[in-house]
């Protein structure tokens, strides 16, 4: 395949959402780098597409709310990297992903958000 991308599953276990944009931010923020070393740039190599999955286990509760807050952190990390997000399952067609896949399954929720570079 010829599509630069990247991939991250956090597992929000017990549903604690500033455990999980914190994980996120961790793993996405990045320092600008001023070296040279190719090294250095294969380690902050910024892919133009960026997959990013979570889950909410340990009930329902407030679901909602926690995606949201979620959701709205990984749209503030996006813009830090001259992003957008999306979210996979508004357009399951687009992403080839089964129209009828469900968030939940027994007591875990799960959602997937890409983050692409945003168009000028």
């Amino acid at each position: 395949s010829d599509v630069d991308f990247a991939c991250y599953y956090f597992d929000g276990c017990g549903g604690f959402t500033p455990h999980i944009i914190g994980m996120m931010s961790a793993a996405l923020i990045r320092p600008e780098t001023t070296s040279s070393s190719s090294t250095n740039n294969l380690q902050h190599h910024l892919p133009k597409t960026t997959a990013i999955g979570y889950s909410l286990m340990g009930g329902n509760k407030d679901v909602i709310e926690k995606e949201m807050d979620i959701n709205r952190a990984l749209s503030n990390i996006a813009r830090t990297r001259g992003m957008r997000t999306r979210h996979v399952l508004d357009d399951p067609w687009r992403y080839g992903v089964p129209a009828e896949i469900a968030k939940t399954e027994g007591g875990t929720f799960t959602s997937w958000m890409l983050l692409e570079e945003e168009e000028v």
